[in-house]
């Protein structure tokens, strides 16, 4: 197994939980967002081949974020946000890299965002 190199981690990014409440009819309902997290990060854009290969043809912006590998990153899934840069992003997939490591992929989202309640989760 190849080692994982050490990544720069020069931007600073938030992970986003999803804040629900159950209605009368026992529905779960996303109400808002709460900071799970603040880390840095580097960021690398998915290139135009890679968006071929994969097939993808809606214009969106992807990006790869890798992390610290942190006890509470094994709950982040595609539930969660991610705000980098003023702009909130849908995470549509994490996998570690290695121990230390974790790596995030996610689309950035139109202007109106996730709509956040802008309260820390811890």
């Amino acid at each position: 197994m190849r080692p994982v190199t050490s990544p720069t981690l020069d931007r600073l990014v938030q992970i986003l939980a999803p804040q629900v409440e159950t209605n009368p009819l026992g529905e779960t309902l996303r109400t808002g967002w709460a900071v799970l997290t603040r880390a840095w990060a580097q960021v690398t854009p998915v290139s135009d081949g890679e968006r071929l290969r994969a097939a993808a043809v809606e214009q969106k912006t992807d990006a790869r974020f890798v992390l610290r590998a942190l006890r509470y990153m094994a709950q982040v899934d595609g539930t969660y946000g991610l705000r980098f840069d003023g702009a909130d992003w849908q995470i549509t997939g994490v996998k570690p890299l290695g121990r230390t490591y974790v790596e995030i992929t996610a689309w950035r989202l139109k202007a109106r965002g996730l709509r956040d309640g802008g309260q820390d989760a811890h």
